[in-house]
């Protein structure tokens, strides 16, 4: 089953609540939309796997179209579909030093996944190792705003059934614990709250006293504080914490993680098979964690259906998923270009059991979102 040929479709879909003049904010900025590409990777035996680029760095997905895809789609052209770690040295090899190459290299193996899976009748799960769990506990996000705004955007998550919030922090202390404190107070002690500061928290010796606050409110988890590559600073502030803490940000490929427990720089690890360069380097990821005894849990760019149909395989297939999950990033746009719903009941992602990711594009809807 030899690559013939590979097809990039750009896809720009805005964000729930954009077209009404809300603003998706957090300590990154403000992001109105989502900017993907769609990957369809051609075989000779007329299989087609499907594969999504996902990023929200610089150029976003259709930048990254632009500046790499031609180069990396002719580094695996001819090669059987099945030889994923092939697919990768060769991919490796014409774009290397770049981070953001991870993104679109694992849109790519995303959809070999998905043609090996589509010839043998296998979900992708299977190809990870075999499924592990029927369904994954979500955490659905919360936009900066006022604290009333952040309070009524937590209602809907809660009434739409999720039981984890991550509250997006790391621009103004004394407003985020407000904003945490009147979500408890709100809604009770059953309700589980997340705290992602995106590298905004500067000030070790006030991030230290407001982990105490938030450790009071019942918080799970605080975020990312610092920028990525500062794991000692962030191993040092950790011994301090009374609130686990996660590493989105400095934990791209496999290497960062390795490098991340060396440092016992968090507690927990926020994995995204887009960052990682795609499914086969995510589960190399989960497996250290494994080994390593870090926790481990999946983070959304956001991605469209095909991006968080790959990241719900993950999830079932990983080794261990210690934290709510962010497998609904398609929920955050107004629109979609699979067919298929991808289920979620009562704040959990409900496995898929249809060969390769188990979804299909919409062509109506390719036809009015693509931008190319």
């Amino acid at each position: 089953m030899k690559i013939e040929k590979i097809e990039y479709i750009p896809i720009r879909i805005p964000k729930r609540g954009a077209k009404g003049g809300k603003v998706w904010k957090t300590a990154l900025g403000n992001n109105p939309f989502g900017d993907a590409v769609i990957v369809l990777l051609h075989t000779d035996n007329g299989i087609c796997g499907l594969g999504e680029v996902s990023s929200i760095w610089d150029t976003y997905g259709s930048g990254l179209l632009r500046d790499m895809g031609q180069k990396l789609s002719d580094s695996v052209l001819g090669l059987d579909a099945f030889s994923i770690t092939e697919a990768i040295a060769k991919m490796d090899k014409a774009i290397a030093w770049s981070k953001n190459a991870l993104c679109f290299k694992a849109g790519i193996e995303m959809a070999m996944y998905d043609a090996i899976g589509k010839s043998t009748g296998l979900p992708v799960y299977q190809l990870l190792g075999g499924k592990r769990r029927e369904r994954i506990p979500l955490s659905h996000s919360v936009a900066m705003g006022t604290v009333e705004e952040r309070v009524a955007q937590v209602e809907q998550h809660v009434k739409a059934g999720f039981h984890t919030v991550k509250v997006k922090v790391g621009i103004d202390f004394e407003d985020d614990v407000k904003a945490v404190r009147a979500i408890r107070e709100k809604f009770g002690p059953k309700l589980g709250i997340r705290v992602d500061a995106n590298m905004g928290w500067r000030d070790e010796k006030t991030l230290i006293k407001v982990a105490y606050q938030l450790a009071d409110l019942g918080v799970l988890s605080i975020e990312q504080p610092f920028a990525p590559r500062e794991l000692l600073r962030l191993s040092k502030i950790r011994e301090k914490f009374p609130i686990p803490l996660m590493l989105d940000e400095s934990i791209w490929e496999p290497a960062d993680a390795l490098d991340a427990v060396r440092a016992n720089a968090g507690d927990i690890f926020n994995v995204y098979v887009s960052e990682s360069g795609g499914l086969y380097r995510s589960m190399q990821i989960a497996n250290l964690c494994e080994l390593a005894g870090v926790g481990f849990c999946i983070g959304s760019m956001p991605e469209f259906g095909i991006g968080t149909a790959a990241e719900l395989q993950l999830g079932l297939a990983a080794p261990r998923i210690d934290h709510p999950s962010d497998v609904i990033g398609n929920l955050y746009f107004e629109d979609d270009v699979i067919k298929e719903t991808l289920p979620v009941e009562d704040g959990y992602a409900l496995a898929v059991d249809r060969p390769g990711l188990g979804v299909s594009l919409d062509w109506d809807k390719i036809k009015k979102y693509r931008t190319d």
